[in-house]
């Protein structure tokens, strides 16, 4: 089986290396081609883990290509960045700032079932700017707590289940994917959604104008997913009358507000400043979250053993660094000009409206995503193909790039291994799969719905774009 997943990896650079280069592409740049196929063959067959199949296939490589191009990726600022915000979100984690944020509103406002909806949504809202990771969020802070109260109301996975547990999984993972549309710090995924579209359609999302064109929409969603999810799927238990003992033990756990605490949620208040004011300040958000782990760093929040054991961000590191070089390498060789000539030949949008062609851009982000199991393996290896279609289209470049970058949140939802806060949450057996499947795609529909006929219109009176 392993020899059949190599096949294809090794297949594409063959094939490219034996087929002359188009006469307006370079032979290095065609032979890149076959090294980018070989690379997303390796993400979705996952013969090795996506590390490891990187370091495979660069090596092999390199004996046949520069190295230059194919390892440019590993000294991007945004390959940098996505690396700091899992650390970042790993600092929650260990000075329980985010358990605290949790128990603390729990405390004060958990009175009933729909109630504590609202308080895991908030939570994950207050979290979600400064925790690039959302798998690391929703699941080591914001869903561990909940679910902690779910078993001390008595529902478990295999007994009581729909008396409150399974309300707030489901709810979890929808929470989760809104707040990471939010914030483009929310989600690793949103980088580089914001990488691609500035290397390929010279698009310049700024973390304020990212904030500001999902305010409306994505905050409209997060409001109405409790209330939607609370009609559609309802919990047994309507009311609550220990969650305040719940929250009083947690906190009793956690002991007094700890130095570390104390200066995480400075820094992250400065972070959160720092995002909103780069275009007055001429500081993008990149050097705010690098200056941000280095704060952390620099005053014994986090220590180099924290940094190091982090191993989600240093695998993301291996294996998006490699792609997004070859991406990069790419679009400076002419391949996507090329391509959009090659696409206008089979596939023609030019002639119909923006919002028609925002439409069918979307439809088919949303119809592959079920051949994904990674949700930035499907945005590093799909958007180039995406935004160069919309390039042929007379749909404004801003647009394309937030209508496909948003979709890249809410339709992680179709399926359970879409992202990785969904595995989680999935994985805690609440919520059958085929029940999992109905909803995530209600809440996708609600999603699309709200992002056209109010996203929008919403982004033009407001003048993004």
């Amino acid at each position: 089986m392993l020899y059949l997943k190599l096949l294809p990896i090794l297949f594409f650079p063959v094939l490219f290396w034996m087929i002359p280069p188009p006469e307006s592409l370079s032979a290095q740049t065609w032979h890149l081609v076959g090294i980018y196929l070989a690379m997303l063959c390796g993400l979705v067959l996952r013969p090795f883990t996506d590390a490891v199949i990187m370091l495979i296939i660069l090596g092999f490589a390199s004996l046949f290509i520069a190295p230059g191009p194919l390892f440019a990726g590993f000294g991007s600022p945004m390959v940098w960045f996505i690396i700091s915000a899992f650390i970042i979100c790993k600092a929650f984690v260990i000075t329980g700032l985010g358990k605290r944020i949790a128990y603390l509103l729990l405390q004060r406002y958990g009175k009933n079932t729909l109630t504590l909806g609202y308080l895991m949504m908030v939570t994950d809202t207050v979290l979600a700017p400064a925790t690039g990771s959302n798998m690391s969020r929703s699941g080591g802070i914001t869903y561990p707590i909940f679910r902690n109260i779910a078993e001390a109301l008595g529902s478990t996975p295999d007994k009581g289940s729909r008396r409150i547990g399974a309300y707030l999984t489901i709810l979890m993972y929808v929470v989760s994917m809104g707040t990471s549309s939010l914030f483009l710090t929310g989600m690793a995924t949103n980088s580089i959604t914001v990488s691609l579209a500035n290397e390929i359609m010279n698009v310049n999302l700024s973390w304020m104008v990212w904030f500001k064109a999902a305010i409306l929409p994505a905050g409209l969603v997060l409001l109405a997913a409790p209330w939607l999810l609370y009609k559609l799927y309802a919990p047994e238990l309507k009311s609550i009358d220990n969650v305040n003992d719940i929250a009083v033990q947690g906190l009793h756990e956690l002991g007094p507000v700890k130095r570390e605490e104390k200066l995480l949620m400075v820094f992250f208040v400065l972070g959160i400043l720092g995002w909103m004011t780069g275009s007055l300040t001429g500081i993008p958000f990149i050097p705010v979250g690098l200056a941000f782990l280095a704060c952390l760093l620099l005053f014994g929040v986090l220590n180099w053993n924290d940094v190091a054991s982090e191993k989600s961000a240093w695998q993301t590191f291996v294996w998006y660094g490699a792609f997004y070089g070859c991406a990069v390498a790419l679009s400076k060789g002419g391949f996507y000009v090329f391509l959009v000539d090659v696409i206008k030949n089979y596939l023609d949008l030019s002639q119909l409206s923006e919002i028609s062609a925002l439409g069918v851009l979307v439809f088919i982000s949303l119809a592959v995503r079920y051949f994904f199991v990674s949700n930035s393996a499907f945005v590093v290896s799909f958007y180039p193909v995406l935004f160069t279609l919309g390039m042929t289209t007379q749909a404004h470049p801003m647009y394309i790039a937030l209508s496909l970058a948003f979709s890249a949140g809410y339709g992680a939802l179709l399926t359970h291994y879409g992202n990785g806060a969904g595995v989680f949450t999935f994985s805690s057996g609440y919520v059958p799969q085929k029940t999992f499947w109905l909803l995530g795609s209600a809440m996708v529909l609600v999603n699309v719905l709200v992002f056209f006929l109010i996203g929008i219109p919403y982004w033009k009176m407001i003048g993004i774009g």
